[in-house]
């Protein structure tokens, strides 16, 4: 199972993020992801244990620091697009191209 974390500032608009990526991750087949979304203020809690986090790109800022609490964990932001459109197909391509390296 891989374990996709979304982080953003309230946790409200990843929230509804979940649903889709799920919606998408069904469509295409992708059986063993499973998405969790929550706020920056509870990174310590969730980042050690996702294989992928993405970041909301209004806390896009936040991306340095959270690679240097978190050396060992991959990140990518998702693009304003993606995330706007709340495009589950595209975010799970990042997460795939940030897992895969």
């Amino acid at each position: 199972m891989k374990k996709i974390l979304l982080l953003c500032g309230a946790g409200i608009s990843t929230g509804i993020l979940v649903d889709k990526l799920e919606e998408a991750r069904d469509k295409l087949g992708k059986d063993d992801y499973e998405f969790e979304a929550t706020t920056i203020e509870q990174a310590d809690r969730y980042v050690p244990e996702a294989d992928v986090v993405l970041i909301a790109p209004q806390i896009q800022f936040q991306l340095k620091s959270l690679q240097r609490r978190y050396p060992e964990a991959r990140f990518s932001v998702m693009d304003m697009h993606m995330f706007g459109m709340v495009d589950g197909e595209a975010i799970i391509e990042l997460a795939e191209r940030t897992i895969n390296g």
